[in-house]
């Protein structure tokens, strides 16, 4: 049944770049059914604000304090949504992400809010007390329906009893890959040497040093495979500086456009020690790129392992080198990778059933 009503929906996300780049086809499906929609962001960059309104929808930031004290950068942060709410009047808000997400949800309830859908697509790698477990666990129940990224993060709530057992879920891989926009591309010559890629942002979490280990280790025997990695700098406390790249990595710097890059590889590497679901290995996937990530929650279930690439413990620079190694040994196992990558993508991250699934949730399909 087709929803012919125009609605009013908010979303709520970390950053511009979040929701300009990850939400980009969600945004445009929703304003060409007709409804009107708000992305409220902390401010950033223009470019992606100006990004978010060639896609049809407005935008607005959200006063977020530059202070240290966390509850009181919560409280204003829940003030300016709330002012935000009631000024625009939304019928469905979806916050995304398990901090905004756990303020969107309670703002919007304040607000009288209709609908209200919490999107988590990942957990803070130092546990859920990290947010604020009684608010987080209040913002789940207080939400109409809340969607995952993965399964191990839903087991991961319910496990500790903040997953109301009646409360409608869904399970989406990630934010999914727009399969017109990353086409399959061939596989460059690899007589003059292997190309590996990572992208990701300068983060430990991201596994960038396991890589750079890797990369040092594989390079002594293999001096023709090149390593290159491509991403923007961070302000997490585990940001790592950029010159910490310098010897045998390749730096190509922060890529507005990755696909470039993702054709000029032979094969993608994502050693992260956890994600919800990591969108570089989905467009790597998309490109026909055998991946080699970790057996962790939300990177496991972007490979089917000794198919399309192979999983490795994280944190565990030996073990991923030895498995970029087995490209280097066993060339002929690119190509089979390569239609493996581009066949899953196509049967699993298609951005378009992922957002079917999100406009049923929302309560628009």
């Amino acid at each position: 049944m087709t929803h012919t009503v125009s609605e009013r929906i908010a979303l709520v996300a970390p950053s511009a770049e979040a929701a300009a780049v990850l939400r980009k086809d969600l945004i445009k499906d929703l304003v060409g059914r007709g409804h009107r929609v708000l992305c409220l962001t902390p401010p950033g960059p223009g470019r992606y604000q100006r990004m978010l309104r060639d896609y049809g929808a407005q935008h607005r930031s959200i006063e977020v304090p530059q202070q240290t004290l966390r509850l009181f950068v919560e409280w204003k942060t829940l003030s300016s949504l709330i002012t935000h709410f009631n000024d625009w009047q939304p019928n469905i808000v979806m916050g995304i992400g398990p901090r905004t997400l756990m303020l969107a949800a309670i703002a919007a309830r304040r607000a009288g809010v209709r609908r209200i859908v919490s999107l988590v697509n990942g957990l803070p790698s130092d546990g859920i007390e990290s947010l604020g477990r009684r608010r987080f666990a209040y913002a789940v129940r207080t939400s109409d329906a809340v969607v995952f990224h993965n399964r191990d993060h839903a087991r991961t709530l319910a496990d500790l009893g903040m997953l109301p057992p009646n409360l409608p879920t869904a399970i989406v891989p990630g934010s999914g890959v727009n399969l017109a926009d990353f086409k399959s591309a061939p596989l460059p010559p690899h007589d003059e040497g292997v190309v590996f890629l990572m992208l990701a942002r300068l983060e430990r979490r991201r596994g960038v040093l396991e890589y750079k280990a890797a990369a040092e280790a594989i390079k002594a025997q293999w001096p023709t495979a090149r390593f290159r990695f491509a991403g923007p700098e961070s302000n997490e406390v585990d940001a790592i500086p950029r010159e910490a790249l310098s010897g045998v990595i390749e730096d190509l710097g922060h890529l507005e456009d990755v696909r470039p890059a993702l054709a000029a590889c032979h094969v993608f590497v994502y050693p992260s020690y956890a994600e919800g679901m990591p969108r570089a290995v989905l467009e790597a996937l998309a490109t026909g790129r055998p991946v080699i990530t970790t057996r962790t929650p939300g990177c496991k279930e972007t490979v089917d392992e000794k198919v399309s690439g192979c999983l490795v413990p994280p944190a565990d620079a030996p073990a991923l080198a030895r498995a970029m190694t087995g490209y280097l040994t066993h060339a002929e196992l690119l190509a089979v990778g390569a239609r493996a990558a581009r066949f899953k993508a196509e049967r699993r991250f298609d951005v378009r059933d992922v957002n079917a699934t999100l406009l049923r949730v929302l309560g628009l399909a």
